[in-house]
């Protein structure tokens, strides 16, 4: 079983939107979510009592969008507190998707960007609302 995080989308807009990068498609800038990314994964690092790893997703529909964030084992990282990288919207005891994508290894003391097979990383670019149907992306980064 994970623990599972749920990060609203307004609010991770509105939490680390100043991070973006003047002057580009904020479709695509990755900063904000680099800056949502540093300050999980140094509070991961801390909190943990074990190896664990982190998977990330999108869930939601055009109204309501959540960047979900599983943790396993769920006990490694019982005490961690989120808050400081975005307010938690939901969280929830339960088997990951099995299509999440790779965010991070953590042990104590501890955290690293997750690789795929192939050595790329997933980002996440917050973007700006782009009407009824601007739903959130992951994007790979070779």
């Amino acid at each position: 079983m994970a623990r599972i995080l749920l990060f609203a989308l307004d609010e991770l807009r509105r939490r680390h939107g100043a991070t973006a990068t003047p002057g580009l498609d904020p479709r695509h800038d990755v900063a904000p979510f680099r800056a949502f990314r540093a300050a999980l994964l140094a509070e991961a690092a801390r909190a943990a009592t074990g190896p664990a790893e982190l998977r990330m997703w999108w869930e939601g529909s055009f109204d309501a969008y959540a960047l979900a964030v599983s943790c396993e084992p769920a006990g490694a990282l019982a005490g961690l507190d989120p808050s400081g990288a975005c307010v938690l919207d939901e969280e929830r005891v339960a088997p990951p998707r099995p299509d999440g994508y790779p965010l991070a290894r953590v042990e104590p003391g501890r955290a690293e960007v997750a690789r795929d097979e192939g050595g790329g990383t997933y980002e996440a670019p917050f973007g700006a609302p782009t009407g009824h149907f601007g739903a959130p992306g992951m994007r790979r980064m070779g």
